[in-house]
């Protein structure tokens, strides 16, 4: 066969090509339905490829069975760099700095209370079940992964329901004012749609405590020498 032969072969559109093909389609209308299917590509499954491959409710366990440990007195010799300087960051530069760790923070602001953290007003949820109104950590679980249109990757959010029930003990030791009840109890309340009461607040004002609570102890540990900010 010549060069200068023509052969006949099947082409497939790619993406680009049914784009464009839709948008010559749609000049004078709308983009229909049989359109969008056109252009409708469906792909592989999101792997959760660092998870373990057992149940659920398993895999943090057996991820921290598996894990390699660090002598309490080799913690020193580490040094680990925090940026930012928020609710997530100063609560991990605070409580890497009590484990020991030597931590680095760097603040991008003015000051540490400058985060956007502060903006938060609503409350944070816990599955605590103070009401006794049937939560429980599989039920935070599926609100959170149902309220974000089951986009969530689902071992972290499975953990983060997990340890919910330890972040408002340890917030109330750093000493974040949430509200309470006439009694002395942590009050709560329903948020977000949901059908029980799980959220914990303080007033108006829940981010900017919970900052406040990070805030001190993360200058705690800066005072005791094991967190170095910039």
């Amino acid at each position: 066969m010549s060069k200068h032969e023509k052969t006949s072969t099947h082409h497939e559109p790619g993406l680009a090509e049914r784009l464009v093909a839709a948008a010559r389609r749609s000049v004078h209308s709308t983009l229909n339905s049989l359109d969008a299917d056109a252009i409708y590509v469906e792909g592989d499954d999101i792997a959760d490829t660092k998870a373990p491959q057992v149940p659920i409710d398993q895999r943090w366990d057996e991820r921290r069975f598996n894990a390699k440990l660090v002598n309490p007195a080799n913690r020193r010799k580490l040094s680990v760099i925090i940026v930012g300087t928020g609710l997530a960051g100063g609560a991990a530069a605070a409580t890497l700095g009590e484990a020991g760790y030597k931590v680095t923070s760097f603040c991008y602001q003015d000051s540490t209370r400058r985060a956007h953290s502060i903006a938060a007003q609503g409350g944070i949820n816990a599955a605590k079940n103070y009401r006794n109104d049937g939560d429980s950590v599989y039920r935070l679980f599926y609100d959170t992964v149902k309220g974000g249109d089951f986009r969530s990757r689902e071992s972290n959010v499975y953990r983060l329901a997990q340890t919910s029930v330890q972040i408002i003990d340890q917030c109330v030791a750093q000493g974040v004012p949430f509200a309470r009840e006439y009694g002395g109890l942590l009050d709560n309340r329903s948020f977000g749609g949901v059908q029980v009461s799980r959220t914990f607040y303080a007033r108006g004002q829940t981010g900017q405590q919970l900052l406040l609570g990070a805030y001190q102890a993360l200058e705690r540990q800066i005072a005791a020498g094991t967190v170095e900010m910039h």
